[in-house]
């Protein structure tokens, strides 16, 4: 393919998206709102300019809906550009026959193997070259070592530090990734870059999750889902698990969240085993499902990890063990089964400094748990619902506000005008109005 042709093939995907940009009536501010990567990348795709890396091309492919349209084209560009190289080194390595003016009809196969030779020759002086820059493109280890700490920063707090104060950390260290992965890297320097991309985005989804902004926190997921393909990654693709069952779960989509992931735990990695189980039997038991809603409480309990902190989520131990015993059992109607692990779930979170979402939700599955047994008792109900908001002390969360407005439904239609009761909305609509993203009591 001569070089018109990949032109052609250019010209040809800066056509389509500026329809498919037209058509959605989308600026570049708002596509990079949308996708996460750099407007500059629009305007190279716009003009026929430098081919964005393949995953932006996927991301505008899913923003679009068009399914591998742009995808496929940059492959195809990428094999002419290939293409077109090889026939240069060719043309390179060729030698004119009047080159050789003692060659004759009698000599073509000693000119042939001289040519041969000579091919060689530029090639490998090519390669060199190439593997030169290769090389030297590599950022400095120690930027690398940087992301990475930076990573195991934000995993080693992320349930005990404030929201505001992890955002720079998160968008700055993805961004970081990104621009890297834009330049030419060797293929081990990639992977690792790639993978940090991931976690990136997948603590940037869980973030927007947390405060409510579910488009956000899609949109990360999906990216991140993108970057563990890359480099088939099952942790990251795990975790990214996790994260797409809550946001269904807390969404009310109790079936969906149980399917994926029940799907997730096909073949997960060992260290997300339990914490998929968990997440599975507690939608199993939103969606009425009681009996699978059991049995994967007790694949949970058979699957504890107990190796070493992972990057991603947080270990999933004895303390997580009881929370969703608690929480599951709680949906089940067997409150006073839920209340002992409540009790034991916190007890170890104060002994070990747990964070305020997991504190906020272990107090909502005690509230729960005072509301389905035998004998409700409201008040005691509201006061651990309260407790829960309470300890979040200024760091609005979304799974803990909202399980509290659930709880506050709950009392209210049959305990209206108890005072724990009325205090409890009061709380409860202030910790609404403090989340950046506003949501609702969800379901």
């Amino acid at each position: 393919m001569h070089a018109d042709a990949v032109d052609a093939l250019r010209q040809r995907l800066a056509a389509r998206f500026r329809d498919l940009q037209d058509d959605h009536g989308l600026s570049g501010k708002q596509i990079e709102a949308r996708t996460r990567y750099d407007r500059k990348n629009v305007s190279q795709v716009r003009n026929g300019g430098r081919l964005p890396a393949r995953h932006v091309l996927q991301a505008y492919d899913e923003l679009f809906g068009c399914g591998t349209e742009l995808t496929d084209l940059g492959d195809r560009i990428r094999a002419a550009d290939q293409a077109e190289r090889l026939r240069g080194l060719s043309a390179r390595a060729s030698i004119p026959a009047e080159d050789t003016p003692n060659a004759g009809p009698s000599d073509g196969a000693d000119r042939r193997e001289f040519v041969e030779l000579g091919a060689l020759t530029v090639a490998a002086g090519l390669a060199a070259e190439v593997s030169r820059r290769v090389a030297s493109a590599d950022p400095d280890p120690l930027t690398l070592d940087e992301l990475d700490e930076h990573l195991d920063q934000i995993g080693s707090s992320y349930t005990s530090t404030p929201h505001a104060t992890l955002t720079p950390l998160i968008v700055a260290g993805w961004r970081d990734a990104e621009r890297l992965l834009d330049s030419r890297l060797s293929a081990r320097v990639r992977t690792r870059v790639t993978t940090m991309a991931g976690l990136f985005s997948f603590y940037g989804g869980r973030l927007a999750f947390n405060l409510g902004d579910d488009a956000a926190a899609r949109r990360f997921a999906s990216l991140a889902e993108l970057y563990a393909r890359d480099v088939n990654d099952p942790l990251l693709s795990g975790s990214v698990a996790t994260l797409k069952t809550s946001i269904a779960y807390y969404t009310g989509r109790h079936t969906a969240a149980a399917e994926i992931a029940a799907q997730a735990r096909i073949g997960a990695h060992p260290y997300l085993r339990a914490r998929l189980a968990a997440y599975e039997a507690r939608a199993r038991a939103a969606a009425g499902q009681h009996d699978q809603a059991r049995q994967a409480l007790r694949d949970m309990q058979d699957s504890v990890w107990l190796g070493e902190p992972m990057v991603g989520t947080e270990p999933f131990g004895e303390e997580l063990i009881h929370c969703f015993l608690a929480v599951v059992s709680g949906r089940l109607g067997d409150g006073e089964y839920a209340e002992p692990h409540a009790r034991r779930s916190l007890a170890i979170l104060q002994t070990t400094g747990g964070g305020y979402e997991d504190i906020g939700g272990t107090y909502n599955a005690l509230a729960q748990a005072f509301l389905r047994r035998a004998q409700p008792d409201p008040e005691q109900a509201a006061d651990a619902a309260s407790r829960a908001l309470a300890v979040l002390d200024g760091r609005p969360t979304r799974t803990v506000i909202q399980r509290s407005g659930q709880i506050w439904q709950e009392l209210g239609a049959r305990w209206d005008g108890q005072r724990a009761v009325v205090e409890l909305g009061e709380r409860l609509q202030a910790h609404r109005r403090a989340l950046p993203a506003g949501t609702g009591s969800g379901a």
